[in-house]
């Protein structure tokens, strides 16, 4: 028996909630204890009053402001009130498949050593998305991001994802995976105080991952988890900006693994890159 907090950051999401909740009593038994804790980013009040009467909700925070994702996952956090077993960080247009849950609990008990687990995760039009990945270097890093929307079988693409074999069913040690579900021991994201909110979204799962890797966590892909995920639900209405954030995500996380004096030109010419991308390729 596992309890598990359900934390969900919710930007004009309330219309996802119900649906999530639904696909989520059918991924487990009876004899799991699972509690749903939400966030409001949005600061809209219908979007507050509809939340806050949401039956199935256990905990409800409204932040008064947007908080990014990552730092709305840690607000939730700061609101728990008893000991979890697991935290699982999830979207809010995820849609759980019958023991899916089940089966991501089951994958994470066979692996003590790792601190983060991630499904199989398919669009409603049932394609594969690469969600473990290889951390970002700086060859695949911009490499992938030149040359990704343009030549996507490229080969720091396929580098990147070289992970993207999800045909087998066992599960997999990769280096990071998707937040949009991930289940995170709460002792591990303890020790390194949570996701960095200086990334507002984008990245943070890719640095809370190698964050816990340089403390030996590993990352662990279930594959015989399966959930669906819409994707872009919230982001989509901030196109432009979410671009811009996304670049500047990707230069904060390739700032901090390359730190030093001596990389200051490393660091100059992925900023270059970003840019050149962020304005030219899209």
């Amino acid at each position: 028996m596992a309890s598990v907090a359900v934390l969900v950051v919710a930007y004009h999401s309330s219309g996802e909630l119900p649906p999530l909740m639904e696909s989520i009593e059918t991924a487990h038994g009876a004899d799991h204890t699972i509690d749903v804790l939400v966030i409001d980013n949005s600061g809209d009040a219908d979007e507050i009053e509809a939340l806050s009467s949401m039956k199935g909700i256990r905990t409800f925070v409204a932040s008064g402001e947007n908080l990014g994702y990552g730092g709305g996952v840690n607000r939730l956090v700061a609101s728990i009130d008893r000991d979890y077993d697991w935290f699982l960080v999830t979207n809010p247009d995820v849609r759980f498949t019958p023991g899916s849950l089940d089966a991501l609990l089951a994958g994470a008990d066979q692996h003590p050593k790792a601190a983060i687990f991630g499904p199989r995760i398919i669009a409603p039009d049932e394609v594969v998305y690469p969600s473990a990945r290889a951390f970002p270097s700086i060859r695949t890093g911009v490499g992938h991001g030149m040359f990704a929307n343009i030549w996507p079988s490229n080969p720091w693409t396929r580098r990147y994802h070289r992970f993207r074999d999800t045909s087998l069913g066992e599960d997999q040690s990769v280096d990071w995976l998707s937040g949009a579900c991930l289940l995170v021991r709460p002792e591990a994201f303890a020790l390194v105080g949570g996701f960095d909110q200086g990334y507002f979204m984008y990245f943070e799962d890719v640095d809370l991952a190698f964050r816990l890797s340089k403390l030996g966590w590993g990352s662990v892909f279930v594959p015989g988890a399966v959930i669906i995920h819409s994707g872009a639900h919230s982001t989509s209405r901030q196109a432009d900006f979410m671009r811009k954030v996304h670049h500047e995500s990707a230069r904060r996380y390739l700032d901090k693994k390359y730190t030093g004096w001596w990389l200051a030109p490393v660091r100059w010419g992925l900023r270059l890159g970003l840019f050149v991308r962020r304005e030219f390729f899209h």
